[in-house]
């Protein structure tokens, strides 16, 4: 065992002076142990009271920095509750209509349906599939990615499907922002975390990394985990770009178990917790054994969190973690607090999923043995343009079997798989290992932005030859 594990077992038991008497610290201790987590916050809120506020581990496994409540996290996508929060503050005042084509309204947006509502935005019902390989390529700032949102193709008819969208919810903060006269991330601090004394949260990456309390990421690695750094989600930032410690989250809860009061009007709140489909404006709607939860999780890179709210019960829980990747464990402890509080039979949540992950294959990419290339590797080289994902350049492997490609400074090889059809040969993201291009007279056809764990994608993206 190492000197840092020891270390940051020792911090289990001696951050909190009580935990190895709780049985609730020692399933926490057993998920963080099990899938690798360095540092966790949690926080429950119930009738107005903290009923728990607990930290565990390391916030920096090298310089071995403990968690504390002032430890600031990224949150990630639990931002679309927030940039939910300050829509419900501008409606409840009249600003703008849910039901109101965004066309128009915001500058630079037009989609192929012109009817699609700010409600289709943050219900990820717009019929654009999630495309999240654009803001990744980080090439465009929010103007240029809003501008290119049109030359991306429906996939589905304006709310008959979820599609799960952070450019669609960065598009509804920018309504917002333009709405209020100025950018989302103003409005929502002078609105929003100014008024509810959120004083150490942040929304923008810069800011995260000018805080000295600040939580390093980390990513499952072969073997153990691996340092990483924060991904900048400051483009679509209404979506991604939260960053806030426990202290700040507990005031964020119970403003939302108040239904807003007194920024926003509580039936506005209320109106973000309904819907269709299990999704409402920013908050995915749950039943939890016979309670109705309202939550959203947030993964980004180095990080994950969970929000979750039982309105009817009057508790809030929040749980922050520097572990992204395949980590479940602030969902599975902020569903093991929420039996606690609401005095359920206990449901061992965390042994359910570790049995569950045991017994599921674990997949693995497996690069396709090369193949012959159906033409001259000079005959495929040249630049390929899609309208809203930019030109990619294609060019022969100088004394190589190879072709290299790059697209907006992403260099990247392809290998023959036989015929026109080329795989990516390794990560380099967005562009994913095993990825393919198959070449077809003068265009190349690519599912860069499909996510494999999604089942509706926009399938092949078609660039075309200018040159």
């Amino acid at each position: 065992m190492g000197r840092l594990t020891v270390l940051w077992l020792i911090l289990l038991l001696v951050v909190r002076p009580a935990l190895a008497a709780d049985p609730f610290d020692d399933l926490v201790a057993r998920a963080m142990a099990h899938w690798q987590v360095p540092g966790l916050a949690l926080a429950a809120v119930q009738d107005g009271e903290v009923v728990v506020e607990q930290v565990y581990g390391l916030r920096d496994v090298e310089a071995g920095l403990p968690v504390t409540p002032e430890t600031l996290f990224q949150l990630g996508s639990v931002t679309k509750s927030l940039t939910a929060s300050g829509l419900a503050l501008l409606a409840g005042q009249g600003a703008f209509d849910w039901d109101a084509p965004v066309d128009g309204l915001l500058p630079g947006f037009a989609l192929t349906d012109a009817d699609v509502t700010a409600r289709d935005l943050m219900t990820h019902r717009s019929g654009v599939p999630r495309h999240d390989a654009l803001w990744y390529l980080e090439a465009y700032d929010r103007d240029q990615l809003i501008r290119r949102l049109g030359h991306l193709t429906p996939t589905r008819e304006r709310g008959a499907a979820f599609q799960y969208s952070n450019l669609m919810v960065m598009a509804a903060g920018a309504l917002a922002g333009h709405l209020a006269g100025t950018t989302w991330e103003d409005f929502t601090r002078t609105r929003l975390l100014e008024p509810l004394a959120m004083d150490n949260a942040r929304l923008s990456l810069a800011g995260f990394l000018a805080a000295p309390n600040r939580a390093t990421g980390y990513f499952p690695g072969e073997p153990g985990r691996i340092r990483i750094p924060p991904r900048d989600t400051d483009q679509i930032a209404p979506a991604a770009a939260l960053y806030a410690d426990l202290e700040d989250m507990i005031r964020y809860l119970r403003f939302l178990l108040a239904r807003g009061d007194p920024l926003v009007l509580p039936g506005e709140i209320e109106r973000l917790w309904r819907g269709d489909g299990g999704y409402g404006l920013g908050f995915y709607l749950r039943d939890h054994r016979g309670f109705r939860v309202v939550r959203h999780g947030g993964v980004i890179d180095g990080y994950a969190a969970e929000l979750l709210l039982a309105p009817e019960a009057d508790i809030g829980i929040v749980v922050l973690s520097n572990l992204s990747g395949a980590n479940p464990v602030p969902r599975l402890v902020a569903k093991t607090l929420l039996d606690r509080l609401l005095n359920l039979e206990p449901i061992d949540w965390i042994g359910r999923r570790m049995a569950r992950d045991a017994a599921a294959p674990r997949p693995a990419y497996k690069l396709v043995a090369l193949g012959t290339p159906a033409r001259p590797l000079a005959a495929y080289a040249g630049r390929y343009r899609h309208p809203a994902y930019g030109t990619m350049e294609i060019a022969p492997e100088p004394d190589g079997p190879r072709l290299q490609g790059r697209l907006h400074g992403i260099d990247f090889l392809l290998v023959p798989r036989g015929g026109d059809l080329w795989q990516v040969a390794e990560t380099v993201w967005p562009l994913r290992a095993g990825l393919e291009m198959r070449f077809e007279g003068d265009t190349l056809l690519t599912p860069l932005a499909d996510v494999p764990s999604d089942a509706l994608n926009p399938g092949d993206l078609v660039f075309r030859r200018i040159r």
